[in-house]
């Protein structure tokens, strides 16, 4: 969606006279779409800022129970029934553990090592491995234009982690066989895009309002936290996430990063 401004002011001539109008019309996309940017940080902050004590007081009591249903479990030789049931409630804590530690990475992201990042040589790493993967092994077809004259700087775990996420979702997406397309090309002002473009279900408008918001989902089995931990991530290394989708057709993730000319390397 493109946003456009105008304003419309009167011609005058040597005496004043009036003699038409000027209008002005001016794109206002970028600075629209950086202050939807900034709101989003803005309020993930404050969310995570209240969030991270919550999730602390939750997972101190809930490690103190799952260890104590295992020792029970351990002393116990229980018949089939109970077996189950400590069973069941052990599979659930570790669920719940999964999602407080996922709350807490969104709350507060763990500081990394900022080191210089061969674009190419990362995204191929990561596909390398997502191929393997379950969700993608056999039905999704990954179509790669990288560069490797490209170079961001951040923590590798925590490019790694981008990468997967947005890999899953796209993956996720796509019901049967398809296509996800992976590119990184230069945006001017000393940045690079990644773009991960996939030929899935698509979102509609109103999902797509909704996606970066914690615990907004359409998954039967997802926390909704993975954009949002993808956004809280970005912030510390000034970086930005566009969506693009049509529902139907697909969608596409442009991740903005800083880009880097390593002193050590030559641009190819």
């Amino acid at each position: 969606m493109a946003y456009l401004g105008f304003s419309v002011s009167t011609l005058k001539g040597p005496t004043g006279t009036p003699l038409g109008k000027i209008l002005m019309f001016q794109d206002l996309t970028e600075m629209k779409m950086m202050e939807d940017h900034v709101k989003r940080v803005n309020d993930l902050a404050a969310i995570g800022g209240q969030a991270a004590g919550i999730a602390h007081e939750i997972k101190n009591p809930l490690a103190s129970m799952i260890g104590s249903v295992q020792l029970l479990k351990d002393e116990m030789k229980p018949t089939p029934v109970p077996k189950k049931l400590i069973q069941i409630v052990l599979r659930e804590g570790d669920r719940l553990n999964t999602l407080i530690n996922d709350f807490l990475l969104f709350a507060r992201p763990s500081s990394g090592e900022v080191v210089p990042i061969n674009l190419k040589e990362a995204i191929n790493e990561t596909i390398r491995l997502f191929g393997k993967s379950d969700v993608c092994r056999d039905r999704i077809r990954v179509v790669m234009n990288l560069s490797s004259s490209l170079w961001t700087e951040m923590d590798s775990q925590h490019l790694s982690q981008i990468l997967w996420n947005l890999f899953l979702n796209a993956a996720e997406s796509i019901s049967d066989e398809g296509t996800i397309e992976v590119g990184v090309i230069p945006d001017g002002e000393g940045r690079v895009n990644i773009e991960i473009k996939e030929n899935g279900c698509g979102m509609s408008k109103d999902i797509l309002k909704n996606i970066f918001n914690p615990f907004f989902t359409t998954k039967l089995h997802g926390t909704g936290l993975g954009l949002s931990i993808i956004l809280r991530i970005l912030e510390s290394y000034d970086g930005r996430l566009v969506v693009q989708s049509e529902e139907g057709v697909g969608s596409k993730f442009t991740v903005n990063l800083i880009r880097i000319v390593p002193a050590d390397t030559h641009t190819e």
